[in-house]
């Protein structure tokens, strides 16, 4: 029998939310046997509720790891599938996140990352923080796994527990989450046929080094919580080591980036790209010198 599939999507307000689910109306699955549930807020009013579709308006702005839990506590499915409110999933996608669930020994799966062409800031934005999930890569285990294309059983989310709420933006709850689930010892695996083209709205210089900051602030690279789990090396224990080497790791993994030929055609991103990674530096050593902000669990 077909399970029950559950979409959440954590919503700000997205421009495009209303393509994110008419994609997902156009999936090649039986629809009946899907929900979709939107959490957060829809000022432009461009999330039509149906039978399938459910939306949960929060009233007020909430992280997406907040956003998240109450959409998988509101759903129903055995398999969860997390979507984000800029990504148009491909026809396809539903279908191939879930053949892999054939196999009972598959718990979590994520899929793959198609780069529109565009706004350079976006684009460079992209492939900095995406790069490993390409859709051009081949399948196979991964350390994490982002959120916006990510499925698992429902037992897995109740064993490793809700995303951790402290988080207050878009950054490090999903390999938070994903690390977790790794340490207890599930196997994340990658079908980078399952395809989203992801479209942030992140269009500026200014936007763009926000992001690559607040990724490398909230990094587990730089979480004490991980440090001697997963044997992280001592660059990542000292904020003045840490920036002294920027621009050598940053040049490496560009470098790095640039490995998979299937992203030759955007070597215009090049500079940027190392900007993202001077920018994720400077967002890690300050979060190794005490000056991140978490969110409060407390009313």
């Amino acid at each position: 029998m077909t399970p029950l599939v559950s979409v959440v999507i954590p919503n700000l307000n997205s421009p495009i939310i209303d393509r994110t689910l008419s994609a997902l109306r156009r999936q090649a699955y039986h629809l009946s046997d899907m929900e979709v549930w939107v959490v957060g807020l829809d000022e432009l009013k461009l999330v039509k509720t149906d039978e399938m579709v459910h939306m949960v308006d929060t009233r007020v702005p909430v992280p997406p790891a907040i956003a998240r839990n109450i959409g998988i506590r509101e759903s129903a499915g055995e398999i969860i599938c997390l979507l984000d409110a800029d990504c148009i999933p491909h026809s396809l996608w539903l279908r191939n996140l879930l053949r892999r669930y054939d196999d009972p020994s598959v718990n979590i799966v994520g899929g793959g990352v198609d780069f529109p062409p565009g706004n350079y800031w976006c684009l460079s934005d992209n492939i900095a923080t995406f790069y490993q999930y390409h859709f051009s890569l081949r399948p196979g285990i991964r350390e994490q796994l982002p959120s916006l294309n990510l499925s698992f059983r429902r037992k897995v989310w109740e064993e490793v527990g809700p995303f951790d709420e402290r988080y207050p933006l878009p950054s490090g709850e999903d390999a938070d989450w994903t690390t977790r689930a790794r340490l207890m010892g599930y196997t994340l695996y990658f079908e980078p046929q399952a395809v989203v083209t992801h479209c942030p709205n992140r269009t500026s210089f200014k936007d763009f080094w926000d992001h690559a900051v607040n990724f490398g602030q909230y990094s587990v690279k730089v979480d004490e919580r991980y440090r001697e789990i997963l044997g992280l090396p001592f660059i990542f224990r000292y904020w003045w080591l840490l920036l002294l080497v920027s621009p050598v790791m940053a040049l490496w993994i560009t470098a790095r980036i640039f490995r998979n030929r299937q992203l030759w055609h955007f070597l215009h991103t090049l500079p940027a790209i190392y900007v993202a990674k001077i920018g994720w530096c400077w967002g890690a050593s300050k979060r190794l010198r005490g000056k991140v902000v978490w969110r409060s669990l407390n009313p």
